[in-house]
């Protein structure tokens, strides 16, 4: 290692801790005035209640709002007295696993007061090349300060983050919660940002999707809902589309191309397809989003080898883009072996991608998001209740006997099975023959009909199901 770059680490820092020297720092972080300006007034909660000389880990994809959470967490820690100088955050994304180990051990700090531990935020860890996982372990093992501090490592790759929380087993200190995810803000969320006089009511837990009452509890704001739900399969949840939505406007165009950007430098950086084949496959992929993944026909139809569908699948699910729905297995709550998943988008902007970059492309239809999102609701609900994001066993689909497929089933749902129909006719009880001849309470997700007066499924709209379930 060349002998500056002890000191361009030290100058980089400097730069990149503005806390350290002003308390001024908040009016001209460009994140944060970036955040500000879009005017939402959102935070997320992914590292709220940091306990001291913890180990964390906070997972998510890219644009989704990270290192603005970091930077909303040191704002927090300053506000309750914790010394600006104990805190350290490191922009390590084109960093190598060297750098981590010799900014903790050989770069000067500013002075922090001996009974305050420091706070350590390196960011987009996952994009360091090298063993880097190896190096932190080394730092917890060895270096006295480092172990006594609280470190949240943040990064896009699943792989990576999933390889180092074996790697730093044992180092992760006394949390009950040491992964974090960070994801697309949910329905509720979403709504309450664009309509912040809609009600405040406790969420159904996912052991209480039958609950009639309180869905009737919504009826006087089913038509604000059903706009809700409408706006968010076309808009979804990340910061930045949602500030459009609340101002009334277009996505930005350069944002989706962001997002293009992201899938095709990011995730599918070990690629060779084209962006015109990489836009064919995923508009291809999404569009199949309804039912299990063929993924030899997709491969057919796009044009290229099963195998290659099959690892651009793997580089999505890795870049938190996309997730799975197995198949349960017959008797016990696991996936079905060598039956075929479900693949769903993180967020509709995903799955609307190819067709936002050219409307050449067919929209995803309003059914198909709808079951994405209802999903994928469920999912993170299922998170929010402590369910590790990565663990694909929380949501299951169902291959009946007559070879009919319920959406989604799973043990925290206690006995009910949803189903994404997004009708608006009466029509909605001849499909819920499948999931009555079932042993599941069904729950078919409508458009704007609501019926639970009967022992057999009940029909009710998405923006009410998703407003009490999701976050």
């Amino acid at each position: 290692m060349a002998g500056t770059k002890i000191g361009q680490l030290g100058q980089e820092l400097s730069r990149t801790n503005p806390w350290w020297r002003s308390d001024g720092w908040l009016a001209t972080d460009p994140d944060l005035r970036a955040a500000e300006a879009h005017q939402l007034g959102y935070r997320s909660d992914a590292l709220d209640g940091l306990d001291v000389g913890a180990l964390y880990l906070l997972r998510g994809p890219r644009r989704v709002g990270k290192t603005v959470t970091v930077k909303q967490a040191i704002a927090e820690l300053l506000s309750e007295g914790v010394p600006a100088t104990s805190i350290v955050r490191v922009a390590a994304d084109g960093w190598s696993a060297n750098d981590i180990r010799t900014v903790v051990t050989n770069v000067a700090l500013p002075p922090r007061p001996p009974d305050h531990p420091r706070y350590w935020f390196i960011d987009e860890v996952s994009a360091v090349t090298g063993d880097w996982a190896q190096q932190v372990k080394w730092l917890r093992d060895n270096d006295s300060e480092f172990a006594d501090a609280t470190v949240c490592l943040t990064g896009s790759n699943a792989a990576a983050l999933t390889a180092a929380s074996g790697v730093l087993a044992g180092r992760r200190g006394r949390t009950a919660h040491p992964d974090r995810s960070i994801l697309p803000i949910g329905f509720r969320s979403f709504s309450r940002l664009l309509n912040p006089d809609l009600p405040e009511l406790p969420p159904l837990t996912l052991s209480a999707l039958r609950t009639a009452d309180a869905y009737a509890s919504l009826i006087p704001w089913l038509d604000d809902l059903v706009r809700m739900w409408e706006l968010y399969l076309s808009y979804g949840g990340y910061p930045v589309s949602v500030a459009a939505a609340r101002a009334g406007t277009a996505t930005p165009k350069d944002f989706v191309t962001d997002l293009f950007n992201v899938v095709f430098h990011d995730a599918f950086a070990n690629s060779s397809l084209s962006v015109t084949t990489t836009t064919a496959m995923l508009a291809r992929l999404w569009a199949s989003m309804a039912a299990p993944a063929n993924l030899s026909n997709i491969a057919a139809d796009v044009g290229v080898s099963q195998d290659v569908v099959t690892r651009h699948v793997g580089y999505l699910r890795n870049a938190y883009l996309l997730w799975h729905c197995p198949q349960k297995a017959h008797r016990t709550w696991t996936p079905r072996l060598r039956a075929q998943d479900k693949l769903y988008a993180i967020d509709p902007l995903i799955a609307r991608l190819a067709h936002l970059r050219n409307d050449a492309y067919p929209d995803v239809d309003p059914t198909v998001l709808t079951e994405m999102q209802v999903g994928m609701g469920l999912h993170r609900a299922a998170y929010a209740a402590g369910t590790p994001w990565a663990d694909d066993e929380s949501l299951f689909h169902v291959r009946t006997p007559a070879r009919k497929e319920i959406d989604f089933v799973g043990q925290p749902l206690a006995g009910a099975a949803v189903e994404g129909k997004y009708t608006e006719g009466g029509n909605w009880k001849g499909e819920a023959a499948t999931v009555n001849a079932s042993d599941w309470d069904g729950i078919l997700v409508t458009r704007n009909v609501l019926d639970c007066s009967g022992p057999d499924a009940w029909a009710v709209p998405a923006g009410l199901f998703s407003y009490l379930t999701d976050t």
